[in-house]
């Protein structure tokens, strides 16, 4: 059982903070100012990365265990929702789904495991592959749109190639999703006899909430 002593430790804190920048990304996204949007997924990045060292510090907790990937999951998708509407798209659609669809699908099961077996499942090696290669692939994104944003002031050469649909941004999402999709499958198959358990006998943990 979680006390209020583990909610507030300092690591906690990074994990809500980077949650609360989540509006202020997409808000500079929809002005289409690219260097606050940068500077706002660059703060909440090295909040995952403080956040992960002072809790393996201080220990980690069932909330932070289960809220810090909530939290990668949900800048990452706010991200990837802004690349696909920006300038018509920079990434199409399927990639999204796939990507947020797997986010879902995982969440979703670790809140399952929680109801069912009150514990909580960390996040892989693999796992943390995928997060890094999608925070890396969207700050290189957002770097070289602030580029195309102020090319004017350093550089006359057309740099429109950035915003095109099938441009340098779209290719190198195949990286994130690849692994997105690796890592989804490792969760399942890491899982698949508390899964097997859950889908044979499902009734038994509605009886016990009861």
């Amino acid at each position: 059982m979680m006390n209020i002593h583990s909610l507030m430790r300092l690591a906690n804190y990074l994990t809500i903070a980077r949650i609360l920048l989540i509006p202020l990304f997409m808000l500079s996204f929809r002005y289409e100012r690219m260097l606050p949007a940068l500077v706002v997924f660059g703060v909440a990045a090295i909040t995952d990365y403080f956040d992960g060292r002072i809790a393996r510090k201080q220990g980690i907790t069932s909330f932070g265990k289960f809220m810090d990937p909530l939290a990668d999951k949900l800048l990452v998708g706010a991200a990837l929702i802004c690349l696909t509407r920006f300038k018509g798209g920079l990434i199409p659609g399927w990639m999204v789904l796939t990507i947020i669809g797997r986010e879902f699908v995982v969440t979703g099961l670790r809140v399952v495991f929680i109801a069912a077996y009150g514990s909580v499942v960390s996040a892989t090696r693999w796992g943390k592959y995928k997060t890094s290669s999608q925070m890396t692939v969207i700050t290189i994104s957002l770097v070289l749109l602030v580029l195309h944003e102020y090319r004017g002031s350093w550089s006359s050469y057309d740099m429109g190639f950035i915003i095109q649909p099938q441009g340098p941004i779209y290719f190198m999402m195949y990286l994130p999703l690849v692994l997105t999709v690796v890592s989804g499958l490792e969760f399942l198959y890491n899982n698949r006899k508390s899964l097997y358990e859950l889908m044979r006998s499902p009734d038994s943990y509605r009886d016990d909430d009861l």
